[in-house]
């Protein structure tokens, strides 16, 4: 039963959290509280999403370094910046969400846990306000619920210093205990043709994960 409860609450959290944080045709919202940050931490956070996200395994093959800047996109209670701050521990992670109560927590996660070069900032559905350029853009089961996805990487570029890459991890196709639905998920094809009308390239497609493609772009 609380084998059943957890992959409950893992499918949730693919299937809804996200879908808030960016532009719905025509202008819609799908509304979810995250008033009780706590609640989603433990969601969120859950050790058994390792056994299958593999973070470390992916900061391995990304290859990144003390003093990289990162933003991250969608960034929530933190699953993915908190652990790319002390990998990037000379550098600067920004964290950012549109819901100000992930943003909250999350600051105060990171002054909690000592991590001074963790900032968690608000972006909007249409820009995430990433405040300088950095070396690499990461954005996590993300980029299947932004809307006019061309434009909207496309404007980021300027954002990207020389040689920076940008990074999309997000599900595959396929019936897994994890993750949205089907009809929600996008083909890497898709992602790698919609890319390419913004202006990037793909540099990497990374496959070392058993729900998820990694595809990494420069310009």
């Amino acid at each position: 039963m609380k084998k059943l409860i957890s992959i409950l609450l893992v499918t949730i959290f693919f299937s809804c959290t996200h879908s808030n944080k960016h532009d719905h045709p025509k202008g819609h919202h799908k509304h979810h509280s995250f008033s009780d940050a706590q609640k989603w931490e433990k969601v969120f956070e859950s050790k058994k999403r390792d056994l299958w996200q593999k973070p470390e395994l992916i900061f391995q093959k990304l290859k990144i370094q003390k003093k990289d800047h990162i933003a991250d996109i969608g960034s929530a209670t933190g699953y993915f910046p908190v652990r790319l701050a002390k990998i990037a521990s000379r550098g600067k992670v920004w964290a950012i969400d549109i819901e100000p109560n992930l943003i909250d927590f999350l600051n105060k996660r990171a002054q909690k846990e000592g991590l001074t070069n963790l900032v968690s900032i608000l972006g909007t559905p249409s820009n995430p306000l990433i405040p300088s350029p950095v070396d690499m853009i990461l954005t996590v089961d993300t980029y299947h619920h932004i809307s006019d996805r061309v434009t909207y990487f496309s404007n980021l570029k300027s954002k990207l210093k020389d040689k920076g890459r940008l990074v999309i991890i997000d599900f595959k196709k396929g019936k897994f205990p994890v993750g949205p639905k089907d009809s929600m998920k996008l083909e890497s094809s898709v992602v790698i043709k919609e890319l390419s009308k913004a202006g990037f390239n793909l540099k990497e497609n990374i496959d070392i994960l058993p729900y998820q493609y990694i595809l990494v772009f420069g310009l």
